[in-house]
């Protein structure tokens, strides 16, 4: 039983268990996508048990009702495994609920295994048998794959290369679950694990290019989109929020943080597969557009300023356009930024307002 345990199981529980030792080193393991990497553990080590016990059951036939409760905890337990990836890659609060239901009915369809043969049975000489709700395992970890896949296209659109991640490990998974299907394995529980683990060196990575505050993208991720894109840079575009001295000490930094927060959440909106936004300082903001005309750049930043000024805030902003090939984006950085200026010092011209010069 030891050396079966050991060929069939010995790298997903290798893995596991170092998944384990880098959860418990993690510093921000309260943050409640870092739980959710537990639930994956906790199944994927469910799953090893139940498999084990489920092929020690299988040597005899009066062991056939313990079979069975093997095989019920390991049918639940799959689901679970990808529902806790999942859930880990939901920004924030906004992890709904209704994504449990697939879990729960599977669990439901699973549990009919103790008095009814719907979903899977075993005839009097052990042997397996499966019913017409016998695919409901497949059918769930595959919605699972799926949100998947729609959660990087939703939140990690401006991420493409270190995104793509996220469709390895679907392709990892489903191909493990077609393995363990045909050839009646357990690759599924080896793919979860490194799957988890893909997952975790992906979110660990996009924490470090995201500023904490507004959920822009950072200083270091604009240096490298900026080696990234090159010369498929059409626009640059600059902003400074106008008055946040006055606001910090009128009324604190908190109310600073809160105003240089709602321009972020504008900028997020404005920002889409071709346009990518940065906060760089602390009240800088940098837009990069991907080969996009004067027009597209003058329509984004127009929508900018009325998002802005509908929250009862300002942004200063100046964008160039490139004019040849010769043009380096450390040039059209400082060109935005002389016509930014421009702007900011009409405003507080304007305003009656006196600033200290950077």
């Amino acid at each position: 039983m030891i050396g079966f345990f050991i060929n069939r199981h010995f790298i997903t529980l290798g893995l596991t268990l170092g998944f384990i030792l880098l959860l418990r080193a993690q510093k921000s393991s309260g943050d409640a996508r870092y739980r959710y990497f537990w639930l994956t553990v906790i199944s994927t080590l469910v799953l090893v048990a139940a498999d084990c016990m489920e092929c020690w059951a299988q040597l005899a036939v009066e062991r056939i009702p313990l079979r069975v409760a093997f095989s019920i905890i390991s049918y639940t337990f799959r689901p679970l495994a990808a529902l806790g990836i999942t859930m880990v890659l939901y920004p924030g609060f906004h992890r709904p609920r209704y994504i449990w239901i697939p879990a729960v009915v599977n669990m439901l369809v699973y549990c009919t295994a103790i008095f009814s043969p719907v979903a899977f049975c075993y005839d009097v000489s052990n042997h397996f048998h499966r019913g017409p709700l016998g695919f409901t395992v497949y059918i769930v970890c595959c919605f699972y794959l799926l949100c998947i896949l729609w959660l990087k296209q939703k939140r990690f659109r401006g991420r493409g290369k270190e995104g793509a991640i996220l469709y390895y490990c679907a392709i990892l998974c489903l191909a493990a679950a077609a393995a363990d299907y045909f050839l009646e394995g357990s690759l599924i529980n080896a793919a979860v694990i490194m799957s988890s683990i893909f997952m975790y060196m992906f979110l660990r990575s996009f924490e470090i290019n995201r500023d904490p505050l507004t959920k822009l993208w950072n200083r270091l991720a604009f240096y490298e989109d900026c080696d990234r894109n090159g010369a498929a840079i059409s626009a640059v575009a600059l902003a400074d929020m106008n008055g946040l001295k006055q606001v910090n000490d009128d009324l604190g930094h908190e109310a600073g943080d809160r105003a240089l927060k709602s321009i972020g959440e504008c900028l997020l909106q404005v920002s889409g597969n071709q346009t990518t936004a940065y906060r760089i300082g602390g009240d800088e903001f940098v837009l990069l557009f991907i080969r996009q005309d004067e027009q597209a750049v003058q329509d984004t930043l127009d929508r900018l300023r009325t998002m802005i000024h509908e929250k009862g805030l300002s942004i200063s902003a100046g964008y160039v356009m490139r004019k040849g090939r010769e043009d380096t984006v450390r040039d059209m950085i400082r060109w935005a930024d002389e016509e930014m200026y421009r702007e900011k010092s009409a405003y507080y011209l304007q305003s009656g307002h006196n600033r200290r010069r950077r």
